[in-house]
């Protein structure tokens, strides 16, 4: 048991650096402005293909933008709802799993899963029996289901709707070539590929793909 838990903690502190990883990526690429789509535009050999590279990297910078900020938004209301019930609940530390959550909530699928588990280790060792101990972990799974199921997609809608094996697959690549940094980065970077999927039209099946409806 100490060895599992020994192993979430350090997957968590994973997460944590690459989520620190990704906003100085972020930054980076943010503060670079235009260099890189004038860089694009400058080798593109017709006026026709460097005007489809301008609509696209707009349209993926606008995307972009919209996710992390919608989600940053979405993942600090989450950490404190969390937060509010874990303090009525009566677990120790509540601000810290709550921020846990928050964090973890930007990995697809794995992020949840961890704070789940992690969740329920806590209240396995607060509570004496085990009624009480599965209260939390109950209720944060319900939460978890409505902000996955309900919020997500009227908060985000059809533009950036995402196909669940496309996103387990770029989990999977990206974590294996970068790390913790790749995991986070896998939905933005499919999202940046399925926008440019549909500006290009003999991608466009590949953009159809990627689509969740």
């Amino acid at each position: 048991m100490p060895g599992e838990g020994d192993r979430l903690l350090r997957s968590a502190q994973d997460i944590v650096v690459g989520v620190f990883v990704m906003l100085v990526l972020m930054y980076f690429l943010m503060a670079s402005d235009d260099f890189f789509l004038r860089k694009i535009v400058r080798v593109l050999p017709t006026l026709r293909d460097k005007i489809r590279a301008v609509e696209i990297g707009r349209a993926i910078e606008v995307e972009i933008g919209r996710y992390f900020t919608a989600f940053t938004l979405l993942n600090l209301a989450l950490g404190t709802l969390v937060t509010l019930v874990l303090w009525f609940f009566g677990l120790p530390s509540p601000a810290l799993w709550g921020t846990m959550v928050g964090l973890l909530n930007y990995v697809p699928y794995l992020g949840p899963v961890i704070s789940l588990t992690v969740i329920t280790m806590v209240s396995l060792l607060t509570f004496d029996t085990l009624s009480q101990a599965l209260l939390p972990p109950l209720v944060y799974m319900a939460i978890d289901a409505v902000e996955g199921n309900v919020i997500e997609p009227m908060l985000f809608g059809r533009s950036l709707s995402l196909n669940p094996i496309a996103i387990f697959v770029a989990l999977l690549f990206w974590g294996w070539l970068w790390g913790a940094a790749g995991i986070l980065l896998a939905v933005p970077v499919l999202i940046a590929a399925k926008i440019a999927c549909q500006h290009i039209e003999s991608l466009q099946a590949v953009g159809e793909f990627l689509d969740r409806r």
